[in-house]
């Protein structure tokens, strides 16, 4: 028996140019993560998109263990994210979007995602984020956000913040959420506000850390041939943490250290190919 794992993101289309090339995929931070921690565990997808793409997601990830239930099918059309990757900088040095119907959705949650022991928040915005934390009985959430909703709504986040368990960010963001230079002192300062327990820093070539009150994990990116294509990376280490913290049936420090492990490993299988392919793959082994 495993947990079951709820997620509350995005289901994007997105077209990506990088050192190799162009193309448009499948993508979001639903679609990510759910691939990831679905080597591990039953996940329950919750978001919208649009009537153009449902059925291509559904193809996509026939087979795996996720339920696409709590998914809105919109008339609309799905959205759009346009992005070149600076692999100098290890930054978008462009992006830009067709909204969609993005902005239709209003989060419902169906019993079965209520009740999950594990939930993940996508980065959106912190109003539909509490709105999904409200519904839920999660015993362990994972929450992720951006610079700008810290700017926009920055108390929004920090209520967020405060009913997760484990926050998935990136220095810059820990950074400024906290209101810290250095990023491991800013993760040790959030630790302890309202319920939160961890802060998982995404390092991209980098690799990640995991850091709590007393602890700092930190483990080097996961050897591959070569990055293709780095979307999604974040979501899916969030996918492979979450998902073995939820294979293991366990929540407490004791298990972070191998769900990080896990968490790396999934983010490098994401950015060999571009788009989700590289997950589509992936074979994880089971304790």
């Amino acid at each position: 028996m495993t947990w079951d794992v709820a997620v509350a993101g995005t289901l994007h289309r997105d077209d990506i140019t990088t050192p190799h090339g162009r193309r448009q995929s499948l993508g979001g931070s639903a679609a990510y993560f759910a691939l990831a921690a679905a080597q591990y565990a039953p996940v329950l997808v919750n978001g919208i998109v649009g009537r153009d793409t449902s059925d291509e997601y559904a193809a996509m990830l026939r087979g795996a263990a996720i339920d696409l239930s709590g998914v809105v099918v919109s008339d609309g059309p799905t959205f759009v994210w346009h992005a070149v990757h600076d692999f100098e900088r290890w930054v978008t040095s462009s992006e830009c979007a067709e909204p969609g119907c993005d902005g239709e959705w209003h989060p419902a949650l169906d019993e079965a995602s209520r009740a999950a022991p594990v939930l993940f928040l996508g980065s959106m915005h912190p109003g539909l984020q509490q709105a999904v934390l409200a519904q839920s009985t999660a015993r362990l959430v994972g929450a992720d956000s951006m610079t700008v909703f810290m700017r926009e709504d920055r108390a929004a986040v920090r209520a967020v913040v405060e009913a997760a368990d484990i926050l998935f960010l990136n220095a810059e963001e820990v950074e400024m959420l906290a209101g810290r230079d250095n990023w491991c002192d800013a993760a040790r300062e959030l630790c302890g506000t309202g319920r939160l327990r961890a802060v998982v820093i995404k390092q991209g070539p980098d690799g990640a850390a995991c850091v709590t009150g007393s602890n700092v994990y930190d483990l080097p990116a996961h050897p591959v041939e070569r990055v293709i294509d780095p979307t999604g990376a974040g979501d899916a280490l969030a996918g492979g943490f979450l998902g073995y913290c939820a294979q293991e049936e366990v929540d407490t420090e004791a298990v972070f250290a191998q769900a990080l492990a896990e968490g790396v490993r999934c983010a490098a299988a994401a950015v060999t190919t571009f788009g989700a392919d590289g997950l589509l793959g992936l074979n994880v082994s089971r304790s």
